[in-house]
């Protein structure tokens, strides 16, 4: 769209990089600029946004006045019908709600999603290997803390082939084969810290996953 200036800060950009799609369905966006963004960049035709608080219902309403969206109240993936949207997106959550929401209606899952939580993608990866999605894609960003970005194909999976299962569950098989920098700072900091807990059992597990995890990415 000409002159179309929207910014988005880091994460959400990064999210909205990996998505095109006649329909998108957005869960939780809350003042919807990400489904904001999708629409007035051209990234997207259409938005199905799912809200399950009436506030947010009510802001992304506001948000999205007088453009090709739906803003529905609802929870979850409930609010959506089967082959609805083309791709979905989950934001600013935990994994493990993520998991809860994606688990719920497997049937009206899209092919493609792209997930940020808030924590570790551990639990979304372990999901998608099961659920029969391919991990396609992974982002490191910088923001109020580093955010991992996943995106997701449906279909078979070959993102972990030739590394240890539990370091790429753990912190992402994609991440570890480009040695991400941001990966990279982020496990150095997490193994100075563990090594001064070393003498707690479950501490010494860890801290031999995140060895074979820094090994991978040369350190």
């Amino acid at each position: 769209m000409a002159g179309f200036t929207a910014r988005l800060e880091p994460r959400l950009m990064a999210v909205a990089q990996e998505i095109r799609a006649p329909t998108h369905a957005d869960i939780g966006a809350d003042h919807a600029l990400l489904p904001r963004y999708l629409l007035l960049s051209g990234r997207v035709e259409r938005v199905i946004v799912v809200e399950k608080n009436r506030g947010p219902w009510e802001n992304s309403r506001r948000a999205l006045a007088g453009l090709n969206a739906e803003v529905r109240l609802g929870d979850g993936l409930s609010a959506l019908q089967a082959g609805e949207a083309t791709a979905l997106s989950l934001c600013g959550m935990g994994a493990g709600r993520m998991v809860r929401i994606l688990s719920a209606h497997p049937s009206r899952l899209p092919p493609r999603l792209v997930l940020q939580p808030n924590d570790s993608a551990e639990p979304l990866r372990r999901w998608a290997l099961s659920a029969g999605f391919a991990l396609v894609n992974e982002q490191m960003v910088e923001g109020f803390w580093r955010y991992g970005i996943l995106t997701l194909q449906r279909g078979t999976c070959t993102a972990y082939a030739g590394l240890p299962l539990e370091p790429a569950l753990r912190y992402g098989p994609l991440l570890l084969k480009a040695r991400h920098p941001l990966l990279k700072a982020a496990l150095q900091e997490q193994q100075q810290y563990l090594q001064k807990l070393v003498q707690v059992e479950k501490v010494r597990a860890e801290l031999e996953v995140l060895g074979q995890a820094l090994a991978l990415l040369g350190v």
